[in-house]
């Protein structure tokens, strides 16, 4: 072997026994995981927790029908038309079917044969308030106030008005607490085959990039503030303030906090409602700045029929990246990202809603091998369960096609196709055990638990991973 070949041989292996021993006793940037996903992280969880308060909303709307199940029929009506009992309990049915106009035409029947009967009276109130006949509710309300009514029906009555004196503010304001813990068996995303290329030579990993399990605690914090502009269509406008906190047991380089504001408007039309808005996140990773990004967000909507509705979403961001200890290339993933989404919503029965859409993102950036195009599929199943519970699936897809190599990692370039399962089951802790024995004020925290699948499949095998992820939470609404 000549000599010259020889000493770059030699300085090769020089230089690669080095660059090893530095992971196994320090870790190393360069083989890093691909710390953007916890952006992604950031959005995912705090989307996921607005679904469960409004989906849990819509559950407890059904709990509160279900109770009027009576099993009578407009049949049974029919044999005996002059039965105030039955009349009655056959409008108790129609609430139950969601059929608040019958409902009403025939607690108002009723009424007219026999004006006393505070407890029917009270039941119209109540199925006025849900047809967002609010003046006329009220009218029924103050009507039983002139006259001796039993304990119980009082305090219902000194309810409803107080919900409709909510429902009447034009200014509504709500704080919404997310708290509690997780586990992912694959933390810091370290490859399937253990292995890590650099400059195309595979390495085993080592040191801090070695698969790890982790525990975490999680806390969501939203303010919330609308105001109706007061125009007939319902326009509106709004503001709200998010704080997000993931900390890990373990991995602190992957600990994450973030602070969003977002400030918008609803303007509802004849063919569409378009929501802009525009906000600011400031994201923190490893407990220093990450990233700060601004952008707009305006979303279309249409209703097709009353089961079917479709949308259209278009978001644009700023994103500026900031070197941290953990990863000192981070400014080089600086850029715009732009994002498309076309999608739409069907009631496949009363208790059940299937939602998708189909996504085109473009990320900018200052080094080309972190620019990409993804492609993003992403379908939803909510279903409302008896008792105020709910489950809701979605599963996603992601392919992403990045714009040139890294040439430290890899001359190939970087392809990933990911999949993304979730599963959310939700329940008022008043429906469990435990919500028997708790105060007034805790009883409608809202319980959920979720498990999660992630998988991504890369060119690369730095980035080729399994995670899974369980997550219980509590949540407290508070409307103002």
């Amino acid at each position: 072997m000549p000599f010259r070949t020889f000493l770059k041989s030699f300085f090769l292996c020089v230089a690669l026994g080095a660059i090893s021993a530095s992971l196994i006793f320090f870790g190393s940037p360069l083989f890093a995981e691909d710390v953007t996903r916890e952006t992604e992280t950031v959005r995912r969880e705090t989307a996921v927790q607005r679904a469960v308060v409004k989906t849990s909303g819509k559950s407890k709307e059904k709990a509160f029908l279900e109770r009027f199940k009576t099993g009578v029929t407009y049949e049974d009506v029919l044999k005996d038309p002059d039965n105030i009992d039955l009349n009655f309990r056959y409008a108790q049915q129609l609430i139950a079917q969601n059929d608040l106009l019958g409902a009403a035409a025939t607690l108002e029947r009723i009424l007219l044969v026999n004006p006393n009967l505070s407890d029917v009276r009270l039941l119209y109130a109540v199925v006025l308030y849900r047809l967002d006949s609010l003046n006329e509710a009220q009218k029924e309300l103050n009507t039983l106030k002139t006259v001796t009514l039993p304990p119980k029906i009082r305090e219902e009555v000194a309810a409803f008005q107080k919900k409709i004196k909510y429902r009447k503010r034009r200014t509504h304001l709500s704080i919404r607490e997310s708290a509690g813990w997780g586990y992912d068996t694959n933390r810091n995303a370290s490859p399937h085959s253990k292995q890590q290329l650099f400059f195309d030579t595979p390495l085993d990993v080592q040191g801090s990039n070695v698969r790890r399990a982790d525990t975490h605690f999680l806390n969501v914090t939203s303010v919330d503030v609308t105001h109706d502009l007061g125009f007939q269509a319902g326009h509106s406008v709004f503001a709200s303030f998010t704080y997000f906190l993931q900390e890990q047991t373990n991995v602190h380089s992957l600990n994450l906090g973030s602070f969003q504001y977002e400030l918008g408007g609803t303007y509802k039309g004849k063919w569409f409602n378009f929501t802009p808005s525009f906000y600011y996140n400031y994201l923190f990773l490893s407990d220093q700045s990450f990233l700060r990004s601004q952008g707009g967000n305006f979303l279309f909507e249409r209703d097709i029929t009353r089961k079917l509705s479709v949308s259209y979403d278009f978001r644009i961001e700023r994103q500026d990246f900031l070197n941290i200890s953990e990863n000192t290339d981070s400014y080089n993933r600086k850029g715009p990202e732009f994002d498309h989404a076309w999608g739409f919503n069907y009631i496949l029965i009363p208790t059940m809603r299937w939602s998708s859409n189909i996504g085109y993102s473009e990320k900018f950036a200052k080094q080309d091998y972190y620019a990409y195009d993804r492609i993003s599929l992403n379908n939803t199943h909510t279903w409302i369960l008896p008792k105020g519970q709910f489950l809701i699936n979605t599963i996603s897809a992601y392919f992403d096609r990045y714009d040139s190599p890294e040439f430290s990692v890899s001359s190939k370039h970087r392809h990933d196709n990911t999949i993304r399962y979730r599963a959310t089951y939700g329940s008022p802790l008043e429906t469990l055990q435990v919500g028997k024995i708790l105060p007034k004020f805790f009883k409608d925290i809202i319980f959920s638990i979720s498990y999660e699948y992630y998988h991504a499949l890369s060119s690369i095998t730095n980035y080729t991973y399994t995670n899974n992820k369980i997550e219980g939470l509590l949540t407290k609404r508070m409307d103002f």
